[in-house]
């Protein structure tokens, strides 16, 4: 006679915790309550409750969920490349790879930074096109002065025909009379009278040379006490830095100012240009992260939105 009882379930394995409950886990254990956490990481509460709740949707882009992801855990006790790792493979598993022969391209909108460049470039050719316009009118003023005055073949007719104060022989020679009859050329500035005339100085073609010169390269240095996302742009818009820096390094960057510089962590990051420390403007802070630009005169102000 057959057993009816049915055999006994094997028992079954424990689920794996979350990324969000071992960072809980962790905080608890170093006995900090959500508050006290951001206090000491510099952050929002509301990040330390998206991270523990595995809402990293929330966080904005993965690079800085990695971030945070990499700090926290380190700070109460995890592994933060693990959880990375983690997070990463999640990631990958949830939204694979889109085929990309069948997505649409959006069309490509026009970069306005692009056109910086090319505004740059028009502006100098205008002020390069006045500069040769104003040289080349007052050489023609020069000239036109040289051409009207008075010649001595023009000059004679009008001597001869005044009445003369003393008789003139007729064995006179003729060159003598019209070297008395040539009008004495006044010395530069002052009319034939001795009164002074107006001069006007030529252009100094120096100066439009002097306000095309681009600016010198400026040399920026970034030391991380934290870890941050940093992003660095020079006046082209060219991107000289681009990654999360590391709590501890020092990032050299050299460019054309103006420098416009993104932070993910501004409270870790101090800044010096060409040496001199400065100070991030307050208005330039927005939250834990900082946008600001390095002026040719080596000053940082609020970079504009």
């Amino acid at each position: 006679m057959e057993d009816s009882q049915a055999p006994a379930s094997a028992p079954r394995a424990p689920v794996a915790a979350t990324i969000g409950e071992r960072l809980r886990a962790g905080r608890e254990r170093a006995g900090l309550s959500v508050a006290a956490a951001a206090e000491k990481l510099h952050l929002d509460s509301k990040v330390i409750e998206a991270l523990e709740a595995d809402r990293f949707a929330e966080l904005g882009a993965s690079v800085y969920v990695r971030g945070h992801l990499r700090r926290y855990g380190d700070f109460v006790g995890e592994q933060g490349a693990e959880l990375v790792n983690a997070y990463t493979a999640r990631s990958e598993a949830k939204s694979p790879p889109p085929d990309l022969t069948q997505v649409p391209h959006p069309e490509r909108r026009a970069d306005p930074r692009r056109l910086v460049t090319p505004l740059v470039g028009l502006g100098c050719a205008l002020v390069l096109a006045v500069a040769i316009w104003w040289v080349l009118a007052g050489s023609h003023a020069g000239t036109r002065a040289t051409s009207g005055a008075a010649t001595p073949a023009e000059t004679l007719p009008a001597a001869s025909s005044a009445p003369s104060a003393a008789p003139t022989s007729a064995a006179q020679p003729a060159a003598m009379r019209v070297a008395d009859a040539v009008p004495v050329a006044a010395p530069a500035g002052k009319s034939a009278n001795g009164s002074a005339s107006p001069t006007t100085a030529p252009p100094d073609p120096n100066a439009v040379r002097r306000e095309e010169a681009p600016a010198r390269p400026m040399k920026l240095t970034l030391e991380l006490s934290g870890e941050s996302w940093v992003e660095i742009y020079d006046s082209r818009g060219t991107r000289l830095f681009y990654d999360v820096a590391s709590a501890g390094s020092v990032q050299n960057v050299e460019g054309r100012p103006p420098l416009r510089v993104v932070l993910g962590n501004a409270a870790g990051v101090s800044v010096q240009v060409d040496g001199q420390s400065r100070e991030i403007p307050t208005n330039a802070v927005n939250g834990e992260g900082a946008r600001f630009v390095v002026n040719r005169s080596g000053s940082l102000s609020r970079a504009r939105p």
